[in-house]
């Protein structure tokens, strides 16, 4: 079980199957963060000490060493990553840059990069960090800054 290190990226492999379907269609699946996302989320408590899934309204995990602390993951997908709360994305829906800034300072969100899955890179960064990132958003073409 890995210590949580703000800034420093991880790299895990992580095999996947189900049924009769192909390893490539398995882990073409799984480079999708909606398909993705529930395992990693559950998978990282293995991962990192101290770490636990509560799926709480804006968070995903909180952190049994430091008390109050709150962590949301994100997929990094061909796509890019989006670290708005939620209720900001999808349809019909905007990012108000006040709210996802109130919520963006405290939170440490965990980037899961899973384009080259079953290769999984993980890092941890602190929302205040992310303040260029205007729109909550951070394009495929900074995968490389993301996760160094």
């Amino acid at each position: 079980m890995k210590t949580i290190e703000l800034d420093k990226t991880d790299v895990f492999h992580c095999p996947a199957s189900f049924g009769t379907l192909s390893q490539k269609q398995v882990n073409k699946l799984f480079t999708d963060g909606r398909r993705a996302s529930g395992f990693l989320e559950i998978q990282l408590e293995e991962w990192y000490d101290g770490l636990e899934f509560k799926d709480g309204k804006g968070y995903d995990h909180i952190n049994k060493n430091i008390p109050g602390q709150l962590y949301d993951a994100k997929c990094f997908t061909p796509r890019g990553a989006n670290f708005s709360p939620s209720v900001m994305l999808g349809a019909g829906r905007s990012v108000d840059k006040q709210k996802l800034w109130e919520h963006a300072t405290d939170m440490i969100y965990i980037f899961c990069d899973i384009v080259s899955f079953p290769e999984v890179r993980i890092i941890f960064k602190k929302g205040s960090d992310l303040t260029h990132y205007t729109r909550g958003a951070i394009p495929f073409g900074d995968r490389d800054v993301l996760f160094g």
